[in-house]
């Protein structure tokens, strides 16, 4: 096991909810949630553009013109995330922030699984196993208790 980045993703997975719980809080003095979004995306954006004009003033530098060599699908990832975000606006006041991201995350693993399993987006093939279902089905079994009253 990589266990240096599992516990960088474990750590940064942990700031999801707080992520998500930031962005519908904002919803409630901007009263949308596509505004919310907005904000949301444009501090990130200014952010990565910052931290990236800092990279390439230490010599590393990207090439953005290859972007436009790239198939479709790769360019529909801001799109998704906005999607992400916005859910995360709207989910989190409804079934708390412990049960917007078991749902996610149990969401997240089926995809992943799909994804692997065909190998589709670029992916080496890595085929469904028992145990693969059944941690499935365990993070399914966490998102019903969570929502338990």
């Amino acid at each position: 096991m990589k266990i240096g980045w599992v516990t960088v993703v474990l750590l940064t997975g942990m700031m999801l909810p707080i992520q998500a719980a930031v962005n519908a809080k904002l919803r409630t003095f901007v009263l949308n949630p596509i505004y919310s979004a907005l904000i949301s995306f444009m501090v990130g954006t200014l952010v990565l553009f910052i931290v990236g004009s800092f990279m390439a003033s230490q010599g590393q530098v990207g090439n953005l013109r290859a972007a436009g060599n790239a198939p479709w699908w790769a360019w529909i990832g801001g799109a998704l995330g906005a999607l992400f975000v916005t859910m995360a606006i709207l989910a989190v006041p409804k079934i708390g922030a412990a049960g917007y991201s078991g749902a996610l995350i149990t969401g997240q693993l089926f995809g992943a699984l799909v994804l692997d399993h065909y190998g589709w987006l670029g992916l080496p093939k890595t085929s469904i196993s028992p145990s693969k279902i059944a941690g499935a089905g365990l993070l399914l079994l966490a998102v019903w208790l969570l929502q338990r009253k």
